[in-house]
């Protein structure tokens, strides 16, 4: 019975540390009276940081993204990590756990800045970057609608946390729109 577990075990951990592309988040549904609603669906985060087994996956995204060699498809996919990381930042938001949703979302901006650096190697390869430089400004303006409707909501002593975040997202989407030059 033993060896079957210990055989079984490592079956067990790829499912679920696999990551199914389904979508169940939900657009924000009133966004602030100042800025346009941004239409880009952030990918469902998969295992939460506060979960036990949220190891995992760390180690499955440090491998896949190790595994990357080409800039563009490294910016592709650290643009995903990114956009993964600010929806676990939600989910975490709506769980009442502020200070850790403040560093998973410092963390999926720290992915976002990665993705900029890694199609600005594959600008200076050659390669076409129009399509990720859409999607990177995109993703900035709807990274900074969530930070500022999760600085909305929250208590006093965590707006400065989540506008950090939002202006580092400003900054993001001035050096992707500076891309293309």
């Amino acid at each position: 019975m033993q060896k079957i577990f210990l055989l079984a075990l490592p079956f067990l951990i790829f499912f679920l540390s696999f990551n199914f592309n389904v979508s169940l988040a939900k657009e924000n549904a009133s966004p602030s009276a100042d800025s346009q609603d941004v239409h880009y669906e952030l990918p469902y985060p998969g295992l939460l940081p506060d979960s036990p087994l949220y190891f995992l996956r760390i180690i499955r995204d440090k491998a896949v993204g190790f595994l990357i060699s080409a800039p563009l498809k490294k910016a592709e996919f650290n643009l995903l990590q990114a956009d993964k990381r600010l929806n676990a930042g939600v989910y975490l938001f709506n769980k009442h756990k502020i200070p850790l949703a403040i560093s998973t979302i410092s963390k999926a901006e720290n992915y976002f800045y990665d993705a900029i650096q890694k199609a600005q190697i594959a600008k200076k390869e050659g390669e076409d970057i129009a399509q990720i430089i859409g999607e990177l400004l995109n993703s900035s303006k709807k990274h900074q609608e969530v930070l500022e409707d999760l600085r909305e909501k929250s208590l006093k002593e965590f707006n400065e946390g989540f506008e950090e975040q939002r202006q580092r997202a400003a900054d993001f989407e001035l050096e992707a729109q500076r891309l293309p030059e």
